[in-house]
């Protein structure tokens, strides 16, 4: 199947992969890409009423695997769906300062933290203020962290209402430009280089073995001197344009199996599309390159690469509040989707039902990656039976 191009690369790497020191994000990647959907990480079994039995095996749930990420991606566009406000919306991408990529291997976490919090603060404080609005916007953000060609590119993408609630409470628009860009680079700028230095003087820093403190220093002075990278592209009509684009990657990482257009053991031709040319590319690889860079690109752990702030912030009072708001901020309207998909046999075409379960190792929670991997059901494997036999969940399977 397509959607396991990436899969199999990593299977026939994984040896050398692991032969290697690494983060232990990057470990638990490795075996959760190689062991989705496979008898490692256990099963579930069905049956229909005609006693065809089907197999199927667990998901890893790793948000870095794209067998398993396409379902989550669905469901988190219908969610955001009922999210976002029905008005104009900006699209905004701030970048990182290649100058700090040295810095951002060593301290992934907080990078990714001092992007969302530079980019989202960036954004209000200049918004909050008269001249340039004067209201306080919704603020979806997501962070990416690769080129086109799978290189090391941190920057956000926000999702910027064209318009926002006032002090006085009332909604405002912002018409067809959202801030001077100029004005907003600076802004940017000064936030990611204050908390930069706050972080080095409070020892939260982490700094490369070849590099010293005056060097840091240095580095650091120097980056003021360069324009940043901040981008605001035209007006919206709506939000779900870029919300489609953003949800493309926030499950089952940077690479769609698609642009893989041919692999051997010695290379992986890799299609992508040239922002400067605006002309499709090609970039062969070695499969293990391939499988080094898409590994630049799990998140740390703990790290949410997606946000919302302002009015968008799932706690806010004022979103509950814009909720109830007549005109442009009524929300995208609900549609009832029933949430549980019934699988059916496509030998006879008859429900099945689970009858038993078979865990990693007989491990009943959790997926414990490391463990042993035991035998199937005829073959003296653990199959936990299920005392009430339920419907199941999920997609049509094969009972063949």
């Amino acid at each position: 199947m397509s959607n396991r191009k990436i899969q199999a690369l990593f299977a026939s790497q994984r040896s050398r992969l692991l032969s290697k020191p690494r983060a232990l994000k990057d470990y638990k990647a490795i075996d959760a890409i190689v062991h989705c959907r496979t008898p490692k990480l256990g099963a579930h079994y069905y049956e229909c009423e005609q006693g065809h039995r089907v197999e199927q095996p667990h998901s890893c749930r790793h948000r870095s695997c794209y067998v398993c990420a396409q379902r989550a991606r669905s469901q988190w566009v219908d969610r955001q769906q009922q999210r976002l406000f029905d008005t104009p919306h900006f699209h905004v991408i701030f970048t990182l300062p290649h100058e700090y990529l040295v810095l951002w291997r060593y301290n992934e976490a907080w990078f990714a933290r001092a992007l969302f919090e530079a980019s989202q603060r960036s954004l209000q404080q200049l918004l909050m203020q008269e001249e340039h609005g004067g209201f306080r916007p919704g603020i979806l953000m997501s962070l990416h962290t690769w080129g086109r060609q799978l290189s090391l590119h941190p920057h956000t993408h926000c999702l910027v209402t064209a318009g926002g609630v006032t002090k006085s409470g009332a909604w405002r628009e912002s018409g067809e430009y959202l801030l001077p860009v100029a004005v907003l680079k600076a802004v940017y700028r000064g936030k990611v280089q204050a908390l930069l230095k706050q972080a080095f003087e409070d020892g939260e820093l982490r700094l490369p073995p070849s590099m010293t403190e005056p060097e840091f220093r240095s580095l650091h002075r120097s980056v003021y001197q360069k324009a940043w990278s901040v981008r605001i592209e035209e007006r919206y009509n709506h939000g779900r344009g870029v919300l489609l684009y953003l949800a493309r990657y926030c499950k089952g990482g940077p690479l769609n199996p698609a642009q893989l257009l041919g692999s051997t053991h010695q290379r992986v031709l890799l299609r992508y599309f040239d922002h400067r040319t605006r002309q499709q590319q090609v970039l062969t690889l070695s499969p293990e390159q391939l499988c080094e860079r898409l590994l630049w690109h799990v998140p740390a752990v703990g790290v949410h690469t997606i946000r919302y702030y302002g009015l968008y912030a799932s706690a806010a009072t004022m979103n509950r509040a814009c909720r109830g708001m007549p005109g442009r901020l009524v929300v995208t309207a609900r549609q009832d989707v029933d949430t549980v998909d019934l699988l059916q046999c496509r030998s006879c075409g008859g429900m099945l039902h689970c009858v038993g379960v078979r865990w990693p190792g007989d491990v009943r929670k959790g997926n414990s990656l490391y463990k042993e991997e035991t035998s199937g059901i005829g073959a003296g494997g653990s199959v936990q039976q299920v005392v009430e036999v339920g419907i199941a969940s999920g997609a049509r399977i094969n009972s063949s």
